[in-house]
């Protein structure tokens, strides 16, 4: 019909990623002002905005957010990364950031979650390192996956995407 069922507007910021809970209930977005806003899609509403961390294990993002994921079988749970190498874990319950992971630099939708939700994937817009499995109970690296330049192409990838096979 090409209406335009609904739009999302967040006045000072700029939406850089969003992501649906399993069931669709709701949704999150995160962008330039660091903070996660989560909608509620059934009354088209800002249910809950999360800034900052728990101050003890995390302080929160201290640049912009470019890429979200919920958790698959933990509703409450999402996780975040962006400019400032970090990657995020926030509880809606806690209502902020309740610990972190320092390394991965990500610069686009570059996080995902296995569909067990036991491991996490980065892609890192850096010269290496750029694609890691990390186990999402500890925030424990497990694997660098290795990328080699080729023949054709000398120079390394720096990632701007990554996603597990569906």
């Amino acid at each position: 019909s090409k209406k335009l069922l609904h739009e999302v507007i967040e006045e000072g910021n700029q939406l850089f990623c969003m992501d649906y809970t399993a069931d669709g209930t709701r949704f999150a977005t995160a962008g330039r002002r660091r903070e996660v806003s989560i909608y509620d899609e059934h009354e088209k509403r800002l249910a809950q905005v999360m800034r900052e961390g728990d101050m003890r294990n995390t302080p929160g993002h201290s640049n912009r957010v470019f890429a979200l994921k919920y958790h698959p079988t933990m509703r409450s749970v999402l996780i975040t990364g962006g400019w400032d190498s970090t990657v995020q874990f926030w509880d809606q319950r806690a209502g902020h950031a309740v610990r972190a992971i320092f390394g991965p630099h990500i610069c686009g939708d570059a996080l995902d979650i296995s569909k067990d939700g036991n491991v996490l994937l980065t892609g890192s817009w850096r010269m290496d390192r750029q694609l890691q499995l990390w186990d999402f109970a500890s925030g424990a690296l497990l694997e660098t996956i290795p990328w080699r330049p080729t023949a054709a192409s000398p120079q390394p990838c720096l990632v701007y995407a990554a996603q597990f096979s569906r």
